[in-house]
């Protein structure tokens, strides 16, 4: 009976498993300084309709690309998402 010789290298797995992390954080944190700018440039004070749906489009572009990058980081996401959302809408404080 023959058997397939196990030739991984330690280092080559190591190794890989670096460049996948740091791919990983690279565009998890690219996608977050993008999503703070459009924010910041596209939703102002006297912002229009066609500003916010930009903002949606890219913004769900940009959730899209970090579902598929990890998956754990973009259900904490949107669970953040989802609780400011729900915590700003039963802030019942009257301003003014």
């Amino acid at each position: 009976m023959t058997s397939c010789a196990n030739e991984s290298d330690p280092y080559e797995t190591t190794f890989s498993h670096f460049v996948k992390s740091f791919m990983k954080t690279f565009i998890m944190l690219t996608i977050i300084v993008m999503a703070m700018s459009l924010k910041s440039r596209l939703i102002t004070p006297n912002t229009t309709l066609f500003y916010s749906a930009l903002f949606v489009i890219g913004g769900t572009i940009l959730l899209s690309i970090l579902s598929s990058v990890d998956k754990y980081v973009y259900n904490n996401v949107t669970l953040g998402i989802g609780l400011a959302l729900g915590l700003q809408m039963m802030d019942w404080r009257l301003s003014g």
